[in-house]
């Protein structure tokens, strides 16, 4: 028994820019081609490979739309949960740091009391 061919290679999705451009070219090229003939048969045929090339840089872009608006969605909830934390961390620091100015008027006053009284 012999195994089955391997299935072609898909394209990278999103296209790649190269394979883009030349979808690109490629639906320049076909409607050049209908603008330019009046056979019946080669305008279905070029009016069908028009829409499917078009098609295919159509879904590309929503795609790449999608995408896009994935990471963003990935990238604003990164960043509404680092702010937060970091929202946290300044508040911790604030409360140290009233503390810390607390034990320094302490400090100050024990400094004060001390001076003020002899061989202390």
């Amino acid at each position: 028994m012999s195994t089955p061919p391997p299935p072609p290679p898909s394209p990278a999705i999103p296209l790649t820019p190269d394979l883009r451009s030349a979808y690109q070219g490629l639906l320049g090229k076909l409607q050049t081609a209908i603008e330019n003939t009046a056979d019946p048969g080669a305008l279905e045929a070029l009016n069908s490979s028009r829409t499917n090339v078009d098609n295919v840089l159509t879904k590309d872009a929503e795609y790449r739309l999608a995408a896009n608006t994935a990471l963003y969605g990935a990238l604003l909830q990164q960043i509404s949960g680092t702010n937060d934390e970091l929202k946290a961390l300044q508040a911790q620091i604030l409360a140290i740091s009233s503390g810390i100015s607390t034990f320094g008027d302490i400090l100050g006053a024990i400094d004060k009391l001390l001076t003020l009284i002899p061989g202390a």
